[in-house]
């Protein structure tokens, strides 16, 4: 007999639906659903339950042994079954990690006096363009700040498998699509991300300031430029300052600057190993507050 009515579990459904797109995509071919299952020692019967959302996975042991075996943050297993985020959110998520990851790979190859010529060059453009749109307090609106590039525009549209893209309309002008509906941070990271692939790639030669493009800085330059454009430093330290920090600091800095926690954990640690001297990758997220504050100490 045909099941109907609702489904009594939703955000379960979308948790299975995301163990088993990450397991794909780490394994790169295709994963049963049991093998989703077996990661909670469910049987065939429990985990077909999971998957049509009749059995809820909420249990703090079980969405722990999820993140650790899928390699995510915790918190983005826990944003999933409360509903902060959907499966195409939390997937963008994932990938923006691994990204960063792959990001400092990249910039290890060059000096440290390339990686800080181009972060300050990528800072001076952003303070231009947020002085051209007036960015005073948090958040930043993008259409204010598609305003200052004549040459894009942005257009929500029906769209299921990213939560934005470019479109060329013709030579030197571009529309950003991106998905129609509630506007949340991680659409507004990928459209901003959309939008440094035309200021960095399609259209570098309308901003001399950059100078030539290097491939192994590339993804810095954009990263950097994303990261500063939607959380800027000075405004993050002075919202920080405000901040109890007993409290989840980076899940409030990402509802103050309407962005992902994955793009705060990536500033606070920039900030972290300017200060302190240290390589990115020993920073983790969850130790990038108190490192900084010690920073603050003894520079005070």
């Amino acid at each position: 007999m045909k099941r109907s009515g609702a489904v009594k579990f939703p955000h379960s459904v979308q948790l299975f639906k995301f163990c088993q797109k990450v397991m794909m995509h780490q394994k790169g071919t295709k994963v049963r659903d049991q093998e989703v299952g077996s990661i909670l020692n469910f049987n065939p019967s429990d985990c077909s339950h999971w998957k049509r959302g009749e059995k809820n996975v909420r249990s703090v042991f079980a969405l722990a042994k999820l993140a650790d075996s899928l390699n995510v943050e915790t918190a983005l297993i826990h944003d999933i079954t409360s509903g902060a985020v959907d499966l195409d959110e939390a997937y963008f998520e994932y990938l923006e990690a691994r990204h960063y990851k792959a990001i400092r790979g990249q910039t290890s190859e060059a000096t440290g006096d390339e990686i800080k010529a181009t972060r300050t060059r990528v800072l001076d453009f952003v303070q231009r363009v947020q002085q051209e749109c007036e960015f005073q307090t948090p958040p930043l609106y993008l259409p204010e700040v598609m305003r200052t590039f004549a040459f894009i525009s942005a257009q929500p549209v029906d769209m299921l498998d990213k939560l934005s893209r470019i479109l060329r309309i013709k030579a030197g002008q571009y529309c950003i699509q991106y998905k129609k509906g509630e506007l949340k941070a991680q659409t507004r990271m990928s459209m901003v991300k959309d939008l440094a692939r035309i200021i960095f790639e399609g259209e570098r030669g309308r901003f001399p300031e950059f100078g030539a493009q290097q491939a192994r800085l590339l993804a810095y330059e954009e990263q950097i430029f994303v990261a500063n454009l939607l959380l800027p430093r000075s405004m993050m330290m002075v919202e920080l300052s405000k901040l109890d920090t007993r409290r989840n600091v980076i899940a409030e800095l990402a509802a103050i600057f309407w962005v992902p926690k994955s793009l705060v954990s990536f500033q606070l640690q920039e900030i972290v190993c300017e200060n302190l001297g240290v390589r990115v990758a020993a920073v983790s997220p969850e130790s990038s507050v108190r490192r900084l504050e010690t920073a603050e100490m003894l520079g005070s």
